[in-house]
């Protein structure tokens, strides 16, 4: 999970280079347009793409349709640090969720709850002094969270089934049909083909899509919901590190003693026996 979330992060970063010209449908469309063919080479060569519950499959696709339009709608207006701590009350939602959806063996131990609550207290001391909860584009952030929060648990219920290759496919499959018909409704036409200029970042954000979504989808078929999303702490840390390579940002003590807390969290939850 925390090398999902790395790879999400650059997804998102390649997302803000191309959000100047392009809208959030425009870019989902071509996102699932480049992954699908990224993830059928992947998922032909391991076996069947045959989904057994194609109803929660096609939550899953509605729920991470809803979640990716507000993510990238609202990235154009937040920093990629900003967008990752906002984010981080996805964990939480998860935790409450997951046991009423899945059972009463998704309920979270005390271990991880103390993990999340380290890890969200880094998260605000990493991030806080520039964190824009309250804007318009915060509370799209929020949107997400909590659309992804339901998305997630559902793939954690789909791995008891499924391949992970098949799951990402036939969603990336199922998002650029979404995408399409919103695509057609509301412009009565696909999109024009993007400038060159935005050709190299829209294959980066198919590209980190579909890594990111086969290793978000392997951890929740291995452990907890609660857990792995647990992990995805080290999300305001990647932002960080990002925001520093592409805006020469350098971190202040805030962004030392938080980052310390996130990675101190991500550590302890690596190193916990995993529940079954």
């Amino acid at each position: 999970m925390m090398c999902a979330v790395a790879s999400f992060t650059g997804m998102v970063a390649c997302v803000k280079l191309v959000r100047i010209d392009l809208d959030a449908i425009e870019v989902m469309w071509w996102r699932s347009l480049i992954g699908v063919p990224l993830i059928a080479l992947v998922a032909a060569r391991g076996g069947s793409l045959r989904i057994h519950r194609r109803g929660l499959l096609l939550l899953r696709a509605l729920f991470g349709f809803g979640a990716m339009g507000c993510y990238f709608t609202a990235a154009k207006g937040l920093s990629l640090a900003d967008l990752s701590l906002i984010s981080r009350s996805q964990p939480m939602i998860i935790a409450i969720i997951a046991p009423l959806l899945l059972g009463r063996a998704e309920r979270p131990h005390r271990g991880t709850w103390l993990v999340m609550l380290v890890g969200l207290v880094g998260c605000a001391v990493l991030l806080a002094p520039g964190l824009s909860l309250g804007s318009t584009w915060g509370l799209w952030a929020l949107g997400a969270a909590s659309f992804a929060a339901i998305a997630h648990t559902i793939v954690r219920a789909l791995g008891a089934t499924e391949r992970p290759a098949a799951v990402v496919f036939w969603f990336q499959v199922l998002v650029a049909l979404f995408a399409l018909v919103v695509l057609v409704t509301t412009r009565g036409a696909l999109p024009p083909v993007p400038a060159q200029a935005h050709w190299l970042p829209l294959a980066g954000v198919g590209l980190f899509a579909v890594l990111g979504q086969w290793l978000m989808t392997r951890a929740y078929q291995v452990d907890q919901a609660a857990r792995v999303a647990a992990a995805s702490y080290v999300g305001p840390l990647w932002a960080a590190l990002v925001d520093i390579a592409l805006f020469a940002t350098l971190p202040g003590w805030h962004a030392l003693v938080g980052g310390s807390l996130i990675v101190g969290a991500g550590v302890a939850l690596a190193l916990r026996r995993p529940s079954g």
